[in-house]
């Protein structure tokens, strides 16, 4: 009895592990998959996530800061002794780095017709022609434009100096000269004529504007004879008495002249010496008893240009520019930046 009970027991308990298999295994929950392997070829590693570099801002280069304009700074220095002897206009002006102006491109009041040369270690300037009698017309040669004085203008006061022999011109109303504060509107200008008298003047949209005074203070450089208001520059630097005409012989030919302006807020004071004397004369400043002082503000170009005042010929020598109103620094080398 007890072993027919015993096997009914045993028999129950397997018939109750089998139901047990049997619901484990149904579809309702089967065992998840493990994930298919990935084909890697041999030696290469599986790629990862790719990440974009980082950008790094870039910055524009930072501009040296420009030393600070002081009194006394080489703005310019032109001796003419560097380049050997040279024949041709077009090869001296590229060798000067000077641009010549034209009516069609540049608004020039006329057209370069004047012919350049360096001989010697210096300029020659030829503009008439003796054996007809003709001479050529005003031009402009740009030495730099307004960026290259923009700073000296802004610090107020700058000089301007050069040598000067007339050769032949004709008549006596000729000059060769530098002009400043240039554009094709207007510029500022001392012309020292070969006759022996100059115009501290102002020329603006066609006109010319006198800012000096015949006042009695005898800086009155256009005067063409003496009398109780002053002299002449002929008479002050070569003691010429006789006065000024159309009959007036070139007092001035073959005469070598240095000639300094000053310019403190675009007004001119002129200084002139021969090479015979020792200092300077004052010949010219501005005043405010001119009916046209003042016009000088009208101005706002700063180029800088050698100018031809039509038939005339000679030799131009030692530009110099500098800040300040002092006399030449003794080191001609450029310490000024633009």
């Amino acid at each position: 009895m007890k072993k027919r009970v015993l096997m009914l027991v045993i028999c129950l308990a397997v018939a109750m592990s089998f139901a047990a298999c049997k619901q484990a295994g149904s579809s309702d929950n089967k065992p998840t998959a493990a994930p298919a392997a990935t084909n890697v070829p041999a030696g290469k590693a599986t790629d990862a996530p790719t990440e974009l570099p980082t950008e790094v801002p870039t910055e524009a280069p930072s501009e040296e800061p420009k030393p600070p304009v002081e009194d006394g700074m080489m703005v310019y220095y032109e001796d003419f002794s560097k380049y050997g002897d040279i024949d041709d206009t077009y090869d001296v002006t590229k060798a000067l780095g000077w641009e010549i102006l034209t009516v069609a491109i540049d608004n020039a009041q006329s057209d370069w017709t004047a012919q350049l040369a360096i001989k010697d270690g210096a300029l020659v300037v030829t503009n008439f022609w003796e054996d007809t009698g003709t001479g050529g017309s005003d031009g402009y040669a740009r030495i730099f434009d307004e960026m290259t004085m923009k700073r000296v203008e802004q610090f107020g006061s700058y000089t301007l100096q050069y040598d000067m022999t007339f050769k032949a011109s004709y008549n006596y109303k000729r000059y060769l000269c530098f002009v400043t504060e240039y554009d094709a509107e207007g510029y500022n200008s001392y012309h020292f004529r070969i006759g022996g008298y100059g115009n501290n003047q102002t020329w603006y949209q066609g006109t010319w504007y006198t800012l000096d005074a015949n006042d009695g203070n005898d800086l009155y450089a256009a005067k063409k004879k003496n009398d109780d208001n002053g002299t002449t520059v002929a008479y002050k630097l070569l003691g010429i008495e006789e006065p000024m005409d159309e009959n007036t012989h070139n007092n001035f030919e073959s005469v070598k002249v240095t000639i300094r302006i000053q310019r403190v807020n675009g007004l001119a004071t002129i200084y002139m010496k021969t090479v015979a004397m020792d200092d300077f004369i004052k010949v010219s400043e501005a005043s405010e008893k001119s009916e046209d002082y003042g016009i000088e503000k009208n101005l706002y170009g700063l180029g800088v240009c050698f100018k031809v005042g039509g038939g005339i010929n000679g030799i131009i020598d030692n530009i110099a520019i500098w800040t300040g109103t002092g006399e030449m620094p003794e080191n001609k080398t450029i310490t000024y930046v633009p």
